[in-house]
C-alpha cells in the first residue's frame, strides 16, 4: 500500500527533526537528566512538528533501551508507538472531544497506572478547542497528575489557552522552518525516492508551504505524481496556480519601469490560465517587501533570505518601491469588494506614474537631481538634502519629508503642523541656524493651504 511522503518521512527520532533545534535540545536534555515535566504546552504554526515531537518524547520516556535522550526505535515499546497501538500513549483530538464529559472520562482514566510502559503519556491535539468548562475540569489533574503521567498539549493558537492552564505547563514554542531548511528536507526525500528535481521547483514548494514541513512533503508528493517521477517548476505552477519568486520579480520590474501594457497583459494571462490571483498578489507584496528591506538595510543577511536576488532593486529609488508597496496593499484591500482581476488591473494602471516619482534629494532641489554643491563650514561640498539628513534625527527627518513645501524668496519653506513642529522644535530651530536657506511655516492642520505641492 502506498504511503504518502508526509507520513513516510515523518521523523521518528529527535535527530531527524528539521528546524526545531531549541525544542529538541530542551526535551532531549530533560529525558537524559530525568527532569521531565508533568505537563507541556507545545505552541506553534501548523505542520512544524508539534505532535511528531510529542510522540518522539513518548517513545523516549517508554523506550527500554534509551541512549542520550533518544529512543532506540527497535524495542517492543518503540515499535508499538510507531504502529499506533501502544496502550500507554493516548492521543486525543480536542477539536472533536472538547466537552467537559470528555475531560471527566480522561480524569478517570488518568488514575490508573501505566499498563505496559514506564509512563502514561496523554497528547491533547488542538488544545485551544477545549471549552472553558473542560479546561477548568482539567486544572487539578494538570497541576497534580498521578505519578508517571505526562500531559502534552499541542496548539496552533497559543493566545486562546487560559492563563490558569499556561501556569501549570512548561511552554515550548515552535517556530516556522526557514525555506532553506525546507528545501534541504525536500532534496533528501527526492534523493531517497530517486526523483529528478529542479531547484526552482523546490523553492516554489518551500515558499507555498510557508514553513510547514507537512505541507511541503505533501506538495512534493503531488508534484512528483504530476511530473511522473520528475519535480519540475512547470508541474508545480500547474497544480499550485502560483508563479516562482523569479517570475514575480519580473512582474515587479514591469511595474517599476511603468510598462503598464506588459503588466496588464501578464495579469490577464494568469487569469486566463486559472492561476490563483490572490496568492500571486500576496507573493507580489512579499517580494516587494524583501526588495525594500534589501534597498534600505546596510546588512540584510539574516533578515531577508537570499538577499542577492534583490540587488537589482537598489537601482530604483526607495520612494518608488514604497509607493509600489502601498499601491499593491491598496489593491489587495479593494479586491475584497470587487472581482480581484479588476482591482489588480486598476492597481497596475496606477503604477504608471512610478517612473515620475522623485527621490527626496530631487524633490528638495526642485525636481532636478542634486548636482550643485553648497559649501559647509569645513569646505566640503554637500547637497541640501544630505545636510538636512545629517543634522536631523531619523524621526525628525521623516516628519520633514511628510511636510508640504514651497519656494519663497530663494528659500525652501516647509509648512509643518503645529504639533509636529512643537515635537521637534529644538531640532528644527537648530536646522534653521545651520542652514539659512531653510525656513519653517508653522500651521494648524485646518489652515494649511491647499495650493501647496507635496514634497513627493
Amino acid at each position: 500500500m502506498y504511503v504518502p511522503f508526509a507520513r513516510k518521512y515523518r521523523p521518528k527520532f529527535f535527530r531527524e527533526v528539521v528546524g526545531q533545534e531549541v525544542p529538541v535540545r530542551i526535551l532531549k536534555n530533560a529525558v537524559k537528566n530525568d527532569r521531565v515535566s508533568h505537563a507541556y504546552l507545545f505552541a506553534g504554526p501548523r505542520g512544524v512538528g508539534k505532535t511528531t515531537i510529542a510522540r518522539i518524547l513518548a517513545k523516549s520516556l517508554n523506550c527500554l533501551n534509551p541512549k542520550e535522550g533518544e529512543p532506540c526505535g527497535e524495542c517492543e515499546n518503540c515499535q508499538e508507538i510507531d504502529r499506533g497501538n501502544f496502550p500507554d500513549l493516548i492521543e486525543m483530538d480536542a477539536a472533536s472531544n472538547r466537552g467537559i464529559d470528555d475531560i471527566r472520562a480522561l480524569r478517570e482514566a488518568v488514575s490508573y497506572t501505566p499498563i505496559k510502559g514506564k509512563f502514561k503519556v496523554y497528547i491533547i491535539d488542538e488544545a485551544h478547542m477545549l471549552t472553558k468548562e473542560a479546561f477548568n475540569a482539567l486544572l487539578k489533574t494538570l497541576e497534580e497528575p498521578p505519578p508517571r503521567t505526562v500531559f502534552i498539549l499541542c496548539t496552533t493558537e497559543y493566545e486562546k489557552i487560559l492563563p490558569t492552564i499556561l501556569s501549570r505547563c512548561q511552554r515550548i514554542i515552535f517556530g516556522r522552518v526557514s525555506d532553506d531548511k525546507v528545501i534541504d528536507y525536500l532534496k533528501d526525500i527526492c534523493e531517497r525516492e530517486g526523483l529528478e528535481c529542479e531547484e526552482e521547483a523546490l523553492k516554489s514548494i518551500a515558499q507555498a508551504s510557508e514553513g510547514c514541513m507537512r505541507d511541503a512533503a505533501s506538495l512534493l508528493d503531488q508534484a512528483s505524481v504530476i511530473g511522473e517521477g520528475k519535480v519540475t517548476q512547470e508541474a508545480v505552477e500547474s497544480f499550485l496556480g502560483i508563479l516562482s519568486a523569479e517570475k514575480v520579480r519580473e512582474f515587479i520590474r514591469l511595474l517599476l519601469n511603468s510598462d503598464t501594457d506588459g503588466a496588464v497583459r501578464w495579469l490577464n494571462e494568469l487569469y486566463r490560465k486559472g492561476y490563483n490571483l490572490s496568492k500571486f498578489w500576496d507573493n507580489l507584496e512579499e517580494e516587494i517587501r524583501r526588495a525594500i528591506l534589501v534597498r534600505s538595510l546596510k546588512d540584510p543577511f539574516g533578515v531577508v533570505e537570499n538577499p542577492e536576488d534583490y540587488e537589482e532593486f537598489k537601482g530604483y529609488t526607495l520612494e518608488a518601491l514604497l509607493y509600489l508597496e502601498n499601491l499593491v496593499n491598496r489593491g489587495k484591500l479593494e479586491a475584497r469588494s470587487r472581482p480581484a482581476i479588476k482591482a489588480y488591473e486598476l492597481a497596475v494602471i496606477k503604477s504608471t506614474i512610478i517612473k515620475d516619482i522623485l527621490s527626496l534629494s530631487e524633490a528638495l532641489s526642485g525636481g532636478v537631481a542634486v548636482s550643485s554643491e553648497r559649501k559647509s563650514p569645513e569646505g566640503k561640498g554637500k547637497g541640501l538634502e544630505e545636510s538636512i539628513k545629517e543634522i536631523l534625527s531619523p524621526v525628525a527627518y521623516k516628519a520633514l519629508r511628510d511636510a508640504k513645501r514651497l519656494k519663497r524668496d530663494g528659500k525652501e519653506v516647509f509648512q509643518v503642523e503645529e504639533d509636529t513642529f512643537n515635537t521637534f522644535r529644538e531640532e528644527f530651530e537648530n536646522l534653521k541656524r545651520k542652514l539659512p536657506e531653510v525656513e519653517f511655516e508653522v500651521q494648524k492642520k485646518k489652515d494649511q493651504k491647499e495650493s501647496t505641492t507635496s514634497l513627493f
